[in-house]
């Protein structure tokens, strides 16, 4: 193990223009569910009566937004003081020494911003966008949080629309242009927290030319050994060992 880190911290030291692809493992890390919660699945339709699925999903939105509010404060926002992990921090890092291109993430927390990570793209959208379908002004997470009931603007007194993409609606085109465009000029694809088939990278992936494709993730997965260089074990240790540096 210390060797493919070693080899894998050389390659972070000696190169530039990584792109990050940063998965869920390191949300998972943070203690965060995530938007779907899979891994809670059975938990949650026990609790609402309906499965994570459906919860998140447009349609469920237009017709239960009351379900959707509480399973978003419940579920979604299940800590109340979000912060970083080493992970973020490491990507943070290698942003400050003008090594990272970008990061591109489906996760919704904004952790790697709060981090100090400037080059994010998040495709999936952040709880930290929420906004007034009337007016166009924007709530953040603690505003969710702390609302009671249904949140509403305080201007215009409507529902809110969540800050990230519900299950039925289309990703930002623009956004995913941007991020394969970032992956098809990387020298280095650093995977932090996905395996390869996972949703994130199985389509990011095929837009990598290059031969430096770094997985760190927590278990070994089906179609994993497409990557040149990889290792398993706690994400946030792993990443915290490659970036001492």
């Amino acid at each position: 193990m210390n060797n493919s880190l070693e080899t894998i911290k050389n390659i972070i030291i000696n190169n530039g223009n990584i792109v990050v692809l940063g998965g869920i493992e390191v949300m998972l890390e943070a203690g965060l569910n995530g938007v779907r919660a899979e891994h809670i699945a059975y938990d949650i339709e026990q609790k609402y009566g309906y499965p994570n699925d459906d919860i998140v999903s447009s349609l469920f939105f237009s017709r239960r937004v009351d379900i959707f509010y509480k399973y978003y404060k419940e579920i979604i926002l299940n800590k109340n003081d979000i912060q970083p992990t080493n992970v973020h921090y490491g990507v943070a890092k290698l942003e400050h020494y003008g090594k990272l291109d970008t990061v591109i993430t489906r996760m919704v927390y904004g952790l790697y911003q709060k981090a100090g990570c400037n080059k994010v793209i998040e495709l999936h959208g952040s709880v930290e966008g929420n906004r007034c379908p009337a007016c166009g002004k924007i709530f953040g997470s603690n505003y969710i949080r702390n609302a009671k009931g249904i949140p509403e603007c305080d201007v215009c007194n409507v529902p809110l629309r969540p800050g990230f993409s519900l299950l039925g609606e289309m990703i930002d085109n623009g956004k995913i242009t941007q991020a394969s465009f970032a992956v098809e000029r990387a020298n280095v694809l650093l995977i932090l927290g996905a395996p390869i088939n996972s949703t994130l990278c199985k389509y990011m992936v095929k837009y990598y030319k290059g031969d430096k494709m770094i997985l760190l993730n927590k278990d070994e997965s089906p179609g994993d050994y497409t990557a040149n260089y990889r290792a398993y074990g706690n994400v946030g240790d792993m990443f915290s060992y490659i970036m001492d540096f």
